[in-house]
């Protein structure tokens, strides 16, 4: 379970659920019910638990893999996952948007 994973993640970092969330810019309160699985996270903080903890994706939703990704991001990438952070949901959707009209540019 996810809730499970964030608790071996805490652990692992050897940090506490108030450190971590603000850390990541998230109510420490919003992050306690993700691990009590009273609150689903959304996409922003599945890519800033990542961005910031250079947490694998695909553990932190199914426990395959390892926990950490390599961390071989040039610094750009790095810098651009942490600002991802400070954005809201709605800016959020613009930068998608941008990105995508980038690719197909």
């Amino acid at each position: 379970m996810l809730q499970d994973r964030l608790k071996d993640l805490l652990t692992e970092l050897d940090i506490s659920q108030r450190q971590f969330a603000m850390k990541i810019g998230l109510d420490p309160g919003y992050f306690s019910r993700i691990i009590r699985g009273k609150q689903e996270p959304t996409e922003r903080f599945f890519l800033l638990v990542e961005g910031v903890f250079h947490v694998n994706r695909k553990w932190l939703e199914s426990g395959d893999g390892p926990v950490f990704r390599d961390s071989g991001l040039s610094k750009t990438r790095k810098d651009v996952l942490e600002l991802i952070g400070d954005l809201d949901e709605e800016q959020l959707k613009a930068v998608l948007a941008f990105l995508q009209y980038l690719r197909q540019a």
